[in-house]
């Protein structure tokens, strides 16, 4: 009886190989999915400036309802595609010079997706971008 019942499982478990394989092919086809489009976003977000001011806004709000949305309903997608961003907006601006035109909205972004540490280097060639505050103490 020992042996009938572990031959059950061996049995089981052999028929469900094929279905796990399948389940994190998918899975992986799904994360890529979100790493391809991180990246065209970011391709598209780049020369978003030179369009209508109120395309633009209009376009940076449904991005950010988009990321909310996603980060509520599969966080590790929402994890996968913010960190395609960031690799998208990196190499971008390690490679930017004066050529290029970006908007309020696409410098304010970009210190959003890339990490104070990260973005520490490449924010020190565009100084005149950087908004930094400091905390106000309490009077008493």
């Amino acid at each position: 009886m020992k042996y009938g019942g572990f031959f059950l499982v061996l049995a089981l478990l052999a028929f469900n190989v094929p279905t796990l394989a399948q389940e994190t092919t998918s899975s992986t086809l799904r994360l890529k999915f979100y790493e391809k489009l991180a990246a065209r976003d970011a391709q598209y977000e780049q020369v978003l400036g030179s369009s209508n001011a109120q395309d633009e806004m209009d376009y940076w709000n449904d991005q950010r309802d988009y990321e909310r949305q996603l980060g509520k309903s599969n966080f590790t997608f929402y994890l996968v595609y913010m960190k395609g961003k960031k690799e998208a907006y990196k190499h971008h601006l390690q490679n930017c010079d004066n050529s290029c035109s970006h908007s309020i909205h696409y410098w304010s972004r970009a210190r959003e997706y890339l990490s104070i540490p990260d973005s520490t280097d490449i924010f020190e060639v565009y100084p005149s971008k950087l908004v930094q505050s400091t905390r106000l103490k309490k009077r008493n």
